[in-house]
């Protein structure tokens, strides 16, 4: 009966141990699995270790979306919101912001856009970093799968990861301009890049720059996607991203119904994703819907 799986499903939710899906969901979702792989050491970074921020960078992206779920908050604020999460901590050493007391995670609003929603947060931002530097092609094939749903190919066998001969390139877009001239990299790069670039005014833990460190050259986060559409910086890939709003919500759908199910996603499963994103648009979005309209899916209670 549909209307008693749906008042379970709620009953659940309630439930505290329910949390560890706030916890373990996310994760997987947006492979913050990564966190702690090649973390920041040393120097400028030396107080990632010392001040052992990366439990709370973790912290904050589970709270981000348990707050979102019991709100039942459309999806959309994960792209973009006028909030963020920020403790004592995290305010000083990432945000350089004042007036955050205390080791308890907080809501707060954000002074710039730049800041909001949860694909920017710095835990994210260092998952898809290499504790050293940033690379476009990193936080561009990453946003490719797990925002967009669009995965690109894997790279061939045969080719450098980055051109060898580098005394032409001043900054990383330079390199990898380098590396677009090779034939069999320029189809997938073309595609990968210009969705990277917008993210590289965030450094290796996510902090705002607007030059690099070692170089002392600009950030220039501009980008003409592969579509033509032209990119000035992040607000206006969030823009985009809002444009483009059913791909992130199919996407999180698919990854939900994974994640619910343990196996990948089959061709039959299409009508089933179509129905489950129609309803969640006639919903308005809704996290908890989401979950909820998962959870009692065919897909799911077939599995």
């Amino acid at each position: 009966d549909r209307e008693v799986l749906v008042s379970e499903v709620e009953r659940m939710l309630k439930d505290p141990r329910a949390d560890a899906f706030s916890v373990h969901f996310p994760s997987a979702w947006l492979r913050l699995d990564k966190l702690g792989k090649m973390p920041p050491s040393g120097g400028e970074y030396q107080f990632y270790r010392n001040v052992k921020i990366e439990p709370m960078l973790a912290e904050q992206v589970t709270r981000y979306f348990r707050d979102m779920l019991a709100a039942n908050s459309p999806v959309e604020e994960f792209v973009d919101s006028d909030f963020t999460y920020m403790n004592h901590p995290l305010a000083k050493w990432i945000y350089r912001r004042e007036g955050i007391r205390g080791h308890v995670l907080k809501r707060v609003d954000v002074d710039s856009r730049r800041g909001g929603g949860i694909f920017t947060l710095p835990g994210l931002m260092t998952a898809t970093a290499n504790g050293v530097d940033t690379s476009p092609v990193v936080r561009g094939s990453w946003v490719l799968e797990n925002i967009l749903g669009t995965p690109p190919a894997p790279p061939p066998p045969d080719v450098e990861p980055l051109p060898t001969d580098t005394r032409l390139a001043k900054t990383i877009r330079d390199q990898l301009e380098l590396h677009r001239k090779h034939a069999a990299c320029n189809n997938c790069h073309q595609k990968i890049d210009p969705i990277g670039f917008p993210f590289e005014n965030f450094d290796v833990v996510g902090r705002w720059r607007d030059q690099y460190k070692t170089s002392k050259t600009k950030v220039d986060p501009s980008s003409i996607l592969s579509n033509g559409k032209e990119v000035g910086d992040i607000l206006d890939f969030k823009k985009y991203l809002m444009e483009k709003k059913e791909l992130v919500i199919r996407c999180l759908t698919e990854k939900m119904l994974i994640y619910a199910t343990g196996r990948k996603l089959e061709a039959l499963d299409r009508g089933e994703v179509d129905r489950i994103v129609k309803e969640l648009a006639e919903k308005d979005n809704g996290l908890r819907d989401l979950v909820c309209l998962v959870a009692t899916s065919d897909i799911f209670l077939s599995k």
